[in-house]
């Protein structure tokens, strides 16, 4: 039977290492997903987790940063920050309760400190990301790329409409292609991506960028540009609002 004293060790170390046992990414309800990020103190909350923090406990036993932490903790790291005392714990924790019910946190494991037990809150996904930020679901390929066809279609009535379908179903295909050589990178280079504390979401967004120098998929993508009429903004063009000019490169 194993000591009171080795359970609570072992405890404490899946407060570092629930973190690697993860999913990358987790998709969320946009509309809800935003309301988090404006949130001031819930953006904060699941920020600090994702960052992490480096302690003797988590170096005398070799392991990364501790990505789970109290109510106490998260408070007090809060106000430190915002040098404010003015938000209460209380309503502290109504955001992180409401940040368990949305899907975004959950309790890790809850440790006997003193003579009460203490509930340490992580996250449930390395990265949130959006429904429709997602190329992979069945929600963005319905909601983008069915009125895509729809909008070609109407700008191309020349054009058969087998043709249009069949352009856009391998462009999401190139896009799919894309994308899951992109998790197979991450999930390769994790240990570099998680030295560096780089929020996953945001460089998801830049790598989209690359997507690009995909051969299929950016040859698709020239010739439905083309179809939409998006010649002019696909080099530099110059265009006056006003008293400012602006320089676009799409």
């Amino acid at each position: 039977m194993k000591s009171p004293d080795t359970t609570i060790e072992e405890k404490k170390k899946s407060l570092y290492t629930y973190w690697h046992e993860l999913p990358f990414f987790k998709t969320m309800d946009s509309l809800d997903l935003s309301k988090v990020e404006e949130s001031e103190v819930s953006s904060f909350i699941i920020k600090y987790i994702r960052d992490g923090m480096e302690d003797k406990f988590g170096k005398r036993n070799n392991l990364s940063r501790r990505h789970a932490f109290t109510a106490k903790e998260l408070h007090a790291a809060y106000t430190k920050k915002r040098r404010s005392q003015k938000f209460s714990q209380s309503n502290f924790h109504f955001h992180i309760k409401s940040l368990v019910e949305g899907g975004y946190l959950k309790e890790v494991v809850k440790i006997l400190e003193g003579r009460h037990y203490s509930a340490y809150y992580g996250r449930t996904a390395i990265s949130f990301i959006g429904q429709y930020d997602n190329v992979l679901t069945e929600a963005t390929v319905q909601a983008v790329f069915g009125p895509l066809k729809e909008l070609m279609k109407d700008m191309n009535p020349e054009i058969d409409s087998g043709t249009i379908n069949q352009l856009i179903d391998e462009n999401l295909l190139a896009m799919q292609d894309f994308y899951y050589r992109v998790f197979s990178w991450m999930e390769d280079k994790y240990p570099f991506l998680y030295k560096s504390k780089i929020d996953l979401q945001m460089f998801l967004r830049i790598v989209g960028h690359y997507s690009f120098f995909h051969e299929k998929f950016s040859g698709i993508s020239k010739k439905i540009g083309s179809l939409l009429d998006l010649d002019q903004i696909m080099n530099y063009e110059r265009y006056q609002f006003g008293k400012e000019t602006l320089t676009i490169r799409k």
